[in-house]
């Protein structure tokens, strides 16, 4: 239980991590390819806007000026319609600091640093002119096959290997403006491999870590764990004496006074809360220390099957109901067999309680490849699907009434899931055929060798 609890919180705890980092990385590279491309379409644009090449000169919306180009521009005086704004001082160039460039935006050196071709055609896509002038990379021949290639697919824009296009069309001519983007998609491509190595480093020392500082994590869970079956244990045996105090002195009066219906049912209640105080401390024990404790041989569990549920057949008749056994002959199941003895018992006692008179209950066990199925039906009322996920819960009852008539604890089935989860096996309930069918799924396991169970049987006796 301990186990399974600390598996859980690494398990959410490392899941929430990676949900985040995801995230995180995600948005870290999206942001960043984003910017890349509105680059490139800035520049195609600008290559666009003059002709096929950069222009020489760049308007206050296309560049990012100097931190004190305002204070500048407010000291020269407006120039007359149709003339330049005069440029900066070079001398007040090199001293001003620039701003940071943001998405789709340049600064005065992109007209230098930008590698781009271009190819010029007519409306038919006749190629006239190729300028390769400003990048060393490609050759004209490869401009015009990259060129008749994008002119082909009837796409304006997009890119091809590393470089992004655009096609504009001026009058009698189309312009197709590739611009080198190698370098920018490199560098996010290396951005987003070392953002994911990054990610998966810290995944994988944050599992390590949680991990190793999970047991004090769930410390206080632990101990509340602890103290409650140290309580149940210790009023269990604290129940155990005024109850066989009041079984002896009934049966003491009993005899000497002759039986009544009172005392019946004194002895009843005390047989009752005798058998629910004995529940209860296999519980406790069942939650922890079962697994420990499982005895596992390997054994004829038909046999089993059949021995444990034969005596209820007396049992149910007396209450007018029928039980019909349906078990495969010579199945073998390694496992402790006193447990799986224990489960028939819970299984088919709980139908025997709950079945309707003059029907019969069914019991059946067979076997799917390493599984072992055990089965018991009984017609009984159907119940909602709310209480079949909740009828292994301790002290579950799905009809409080319906309980106090025949009895039960509201702990039998909680014990039975215990018993198959320490099988490696589950259990399940549902309605079907005007009744409750549970089946127990049973997992093939491995046999303790001889030292090992002489070592353990050693140990209890010394204890």
């Amino acid at each position: 239980m301990i186990n399974k609890l600390r598996r859980k919180f690494v398990l959410i705890a490392v899941l929430s991590l990676f949900v985040v980092e995801l995230v995180i990385v995600g948005v870290i590279n999206g942001l960043n390819f984003y910017n890349v491309n509105e680059q490139a379409n800035t520049l195609l644009q600008l290559i666009s806007d003059g002709g096929g090449k950069f222009p020489d000169t760049l308007t206050g919306e296309q560049i990012k000026r100097y931190e004190k180009k305002k204070a500048y521009d407010s000291e020269t005086s407006e120039p007359s319609s149709g003339e330049e704004k005069p440029e900066p001082p070079d001398a007040d160039k090199r001293n001003k600091s620039t701003k940071v460039i943001g998405a789709g935006e340049v600064d005065l050196e992109t007209r230098y640093s930008t590698r781009y071709f271009t190819v010029t055609t007519n409306l038919e896509n006749d190629i006239k002119q190729i300028n390769t002038s400003r990048i060393a990379a490609v050759s004209a021949k490869e401009a015009k096959s990259y060129a008749q290639d994008i002119l082909d697919s009837d796409s304006k824009t997009g890119y091809t290997d590393n470089y992004k296009y655009l096609i504009t069309t001026k009058g009698e001519e189309k312009l197709v403006i590739f611009v080198d983007m190698n370098s920018d998609i490199q560098t996010a491509r290396n951005f987003f491999f070392i953002s994911l190595l990054v990610a998966f480093g810290s995944l994988v020392v944050v599992t390590v870590l949680v991990a190793v500082f999970s047991k004090r994590a769930i410390r206080p869970a632990v101990e509340n764990m602890e103290r409650q079956k140290r309580f149940i244990v210790d009023a269990g045996h604290e129940i155990k004496t005024p109850l066989a105090i009041i079984s002896a002195n009934t049966e003491v009066i009993e005899m000497l006074d002759g039986g009544n219906e009172w005392l019946e049912s004194i002895k009843h209640q005390t047989k009752r809360l005798s058998d629910l105080v004995q529940r209860l401390l296999k519980l406790a024990k069942m939650e922890d220390e079962v697994i420990q404790e499982m005895v596992v041989t390997e054994f004829n569990i038909s046999d089993a099957v059949a021995d444990t549920a034969e005596p209820f057949i007396t049992l149910a008749k007396s209450k007018n109901k029928d039980i019909e056994l349906d078990i495969a002959e010579g199945l073998r199941f390694t496992g402790d067999e006193a447990s799986v003895r224990e489960l028939v018992s819970i299984l088919t006692e709980n139908a025997v309680k709950y079945a309707v008179e003059n029907t019969t209950i069914k019991i059946s066990l067979s076997r799917h490849g390493r599984e072992t199925h055990l089965s018991v039906f009984n017609k009984g009322e159907p119940i909602s699907e709310e209480s079949l996920e909740r009828l292994f819960d301790r002290f579950y009852r799905e009809d409080s009434s319906r309980t106090r008539e025949t009895g039960g604890s509201g702990i039998g089935l909680s014990i039975a899931r215990s018993i198959v989860t320490a099988h490696k096996g589950s259990i399940s309930a549902k309605n079907t055929d005007g009744g409750i069918l549970f089946t127990a799924v049973l997992v093939k396991g491995k046999e303790i060798k001889p030292e090992k169970k002489q070592a353990d049987a050693k140990t209890e006796k010394k204890t």
